[in-house]
């Protein structure tokens, strides 16, 4: 009987091991594609019909405006998206600029920047091949030509029915007279219809002085989207 026990207790460590292994997020494999490549998987015009769209302001400390987009359209019968729903996010600092703080008395230039965004998406499609290279399983797509923007992902990664996407480079308002950074189009596939939910994007350390101290926090913003609807199990 004793000989048994150190193979019971290997079990359970393996167990347990497993167990916490499973709370750790899990890297998301992006893929960069052209958006008419992409757009072909879901409509033989290889060009897509938007069926549902929102434009939420940033409420960033910066004049001008600053927005978080977010589209879906539906997999056409025959393709291979048949019967899925494809959902895409943009952030545009385009418009938005530069403004004048207050440190310590001072006036003080204010350029503050995003650095990643957050939002609870469910099940990511991962039988598809956005990037044509005969291989299923991409989760995500960065639109890197044919369209607006110049910053992709650094990273993406999941945590139950949450994704976390970190920019390769921060997005940041435009200095006096200039334009703002924006992203590329970046896309997910669901099985399910749209909602709204409440995506959060984190702000980094601008180009100015008037940052935060390493004791306190970056802002972080709330802003609507359009995500799948969520199943939940009674």
């Amino acid at each position: 009987m004793t000989g048994r026990v150190p193979v019971f207790i290997g079990v359970v460590l393996g167990v347990v091991f497993m167990a916490g292994c499973a709370k750790h997020d899990i890297h998301l494999k992006t893929v960069k594609v052209s958006s008419s490549a992409v757009y072909c998987i879901f409509d033989p015009s290889c060009t897509v019909t938007v069926t549902d769209s929102i434009t939420t302001p940033i409420p960033m400390k910066a004049g001008g405006t600053a927005f978080l987009e977010s589209r879906t359209f539906a997999g056409k019968p025959g393709t291979p998206a048949s019967g899925l729903y494809g959902y895409e996010y943009r952030i545009d600092l385009e418009k938005a600029v530069e403004t004048m703080v207050d440190v310590d008395g001072i006036a003080t230039k204010h350029i503050p920047c995003l650095l990643s965004m957050t939002l609870e998406f469910g099940p990511i499609v991962d039988t598809l091949d956005y990037d044509g290279d005969g291989k299923a399983g991409d989760l995500i797509y960065v639109v890197t030509s044919s369209d607006p923007g110049r910053i992709g992902l650094e990273h993406a990664h999941g945590l139950g029915n949450t994704i976390v996407l970190g920019f390769d480079s921060p997005i940041c308002v435009g200095a006096s007279g200039g334009h703002g950074n924006s992203t590329y189009v970046f896309g997910l596939v669901s099985t399910q219809p749209p909602k709204s939910v409440t995506a959060t994007v984190k702000e980094t350390a601008g180009l100015t002085a008037a940052v935060p101290s390493k004791n306190e926090n970056y802002p972080r913003y709330d802003v609507l989207v359009r995500a799948p609807q969520i199943r939940t199990t009674p």
